[in-house]
């Protein structure tokens, strides 16, 4: 068999070959399919989940290995396998500045944030919130969730869809709701066991996938050196942006300050992740978990870079999205796929089957966190308590994550009307990310917020980002903000086009038509904004209410070095004879 691979595009006649999937493809992307369902049908029947507990937490005596495992599955979703060598062939290896957020945020949640969620003995993330204010923040932090997630995860089955759609013809709104409906029942069966050992097996595709094309990219293109001299003529490797400004795209403040933010609110106060790494029986387990996500989290975002200069380096005189080989830039990285591995039968279908495994393994874990979300805080004080109250609370979550399901089909004929994936996956989102964030960091860091100034804050930061977010996709949709790229060309295409593509440039603007500032702030420093925004108000709001004593702060409540700040118990020297009974006095 023949490897070799060379640097144009594939012809035939006048015209580039359309690529695609062959009958191994299908058999190969088939069986992960199957094999998912098969270990849904498994905990369903053989392992029950009939409870609550084993339902959301696997009774919680599940192993570090496979939960930090499937963790790590759920961070390399579509969105970061598909949408960050798409970031990187369009906009250059800045993003590689990410790996220092990403320990920063690691170490937020072994050291700050697990420590004081474990030793509360907490069941949910919202939980906190409830004990730290009240019950209504729980509601209004959970709601925030919600629909959080519910933005999310119609990105997240976008992204295969997209990718399969562009290789096997069929459209995008006949592959969804399968891959969907393929996740809703493993999901709905076998509860968070289904989850994690769908997600380990899933992680194995889609590792070896993405190590596969990379090592066979590399080799096509003569190596390291050769790539290198192609991407850095490209400026692909212009990585250190020191402006400052808030409005660049991808500049190194952006990148680590705003992305840091980004992530603390995703993962680490994420229910998803919160729920499996509570699922661990013992701290130190838990942390090991956390260090080993670390760990991998950093190679396989180092790998999905990587990814994105080989395909550059291939496509640099001869752009597939230019030369109308695809018909959005997301299906660059899918379109090389085909067209490197297209003599080795098999690696195109475990290529798609990695993307795909990527996707259901976050969709799968965010089901089954809202399902216990939406059922502790809405459901489960309209059931009466009775001996079967558990199995009850098991099978309406199950319902629950249907319900979900069905949502999510529905919400991605919006999606495919936005940005790219990168930039829609980091902007709807951050309309709730940024309070929520807010409202743990306001109970975590500030004794001085209370439960009046909470809740004030956080509808007042949701409103301000619902304007800001909801504006900036007005802009982009209408075509008033643009996003420059790298140079491409056409260049070198093997045939002839009516025109070569050497930059992309917009039509200036009218200035009655240029948007307002704060809509073209960059989608990084989103969260950060909705954060301080709402600590900020909620400050201002509990000082206004009067709820500044600190008397009635639990310590247990803040992290540790924020306890220095509460005052100290007074005790009152109360005489023997006072507390001794009468009866036993002499």
């Amino acid at each position: 068999m023949d490897t070799t691979m060379s640097t144009s595009l594939p012809t035939f006649g006048n015209s580039m070959l359309q690529l695609t999937f062959g009958w191994t493809d299908y058999l190969l992307f088939s069986g992960l399919l199957g094999i998912s369902l098969l270990v849904g049908f498994y905990f369903g029947f053989f392992s029950k989940q009939d409870s609550a507990s084993k339902y959301l937490f696997g009774g919680k005596h599940m192993s570090y290995i496979p939960v930090f495992t499937s963790i790590l599955a759920s961070m390399l979703s579509g969105i970061t396998f598909l949408g960050i060598p798409t970031e990187v062939y369009f906009h250059g290896a800045q993003f590689i500045v990410t790996l220092i957020p990403n320990f920063l945020c690691c170490l937020i949640i072994a050291h700050v944030i697990i420590p004081l969620f474990y030793d509360l003995k907490l069941s949910s993330s919202y939980e906190y919130l409830q004990l730290r204010f009240s019950r209504s923040i729980r509601m209004l932090a959970s709601t925030l969730y919600i629909v959080s997630l519910l933005l999310y995860i119609p990105v997240v089955m976008y992204v295969p869809a997209l990718a399969f759609s562009q290789v096997t013809g069929y459209g995008i709104h006949t592959i969804t709701p399968v891959f969907s409906i393929v996740c809703i029942t493993y999901t709905t069966m076998g509860g968070v066991k289904a989850v994690i050992w769908t997600d380990t097996i899933q992680f194995f595709f889609t590792i070896g996938s993405l190590f596969t094309v990379l090592i066979i990219g590399i080799y096509g293109l003569g190596g390291f050196s050769n790539i290198y001299n192609i991407v850095n003529e490209g400026g692909r490797l212009d990585i250190f942006d020191s402006n400052m400004s808030p409005f660049g795209r991808n500049t190194f403040m952006g990148l680590t300050f705003g992305m840091l933010f980004g992530h603390l609110s995703r993962i680490g106060i994420g229910q998803k992740f919160i729920q499996r790494f509570l699922s661990i029986e013992k701290k130190a387990d838990i942390k090991k978990a956390v260090y080993l996500m670390m760990f991998g989290w950093q190679v396989l975002l180092t790998s999905c870079i990587l990814t994105g200069l080989i395909v550059y380096a291939k496509y640099h005189s001869c752009d597939p999205l230019s030369a109308k080989l695809v018909h959005r830039n997301d299906q660059t990285l899918p379109y090389y796929v085909m067209d490197v591995a297209r003599n080795i039968h098999g690696l195109p279908g475990i290529f798609l089957a990695g993307l795909v495994s990527s996707a259901l393994s976050t969709m799968s874990a965010s089901l089954n966190s809202l399902s216990g979300i939406i059922y502790e805080n809405f459901v489960d004080r309209w059931i009466p308590e009775t001996s079967k109250k558990d199995a009850t609370a098991a099978c309406i979550m199950k319902w629950i994550s249907v319900l979900i399901g069905a949502i999510t089909i529905a919400l991605i004929f919006v999606i495919e009307h936005l940005g790219t994936i990168f930039e829609i996956a980091n902007s709807l989102s951050t309309i709730v990310d940024g309070p929520l964030l807010g409202l743990f960091v306001a109970g975590m860091f500030f004794p001085w917020v209370g439960t009046k100034g909470a809740i004030i804050g956080g509808s007042v930061g949701l409103t301000i980002m619902a304007w800001i977010v909801g504006g900036t996709q007005w802009h982009i949709i209408n075509k008033r903000i643009h996003h420059s790229v790298l140079p491409t060309s056409t260049e070198g295409c093997p045939y002839p086009l009516n025109e070569t593509v050497t930059s992309v440039t917009s039509k200036p603007l009218a200035p009655e038509d240029e948007p307002w500032l704060i809509f073209r702030l960059s989608f990084l420093y989103l969260i950060f904004v909705g954060m301080t925004i709402t600590v900020i108000i909620s400050l201002i709001a509990s000082w206004v209410a009067g709820e500044t004593d600190l008397q009635k702060i639990d310590p247990r409540h803040v992290v540790p070095f924020v306890k220095r700040f509460l005052p100290k118990k007074n005790y009152v020297t109360v005489p023997l004879k006072d507390i001794i009974p009468e009866k036993v006095m002499l």
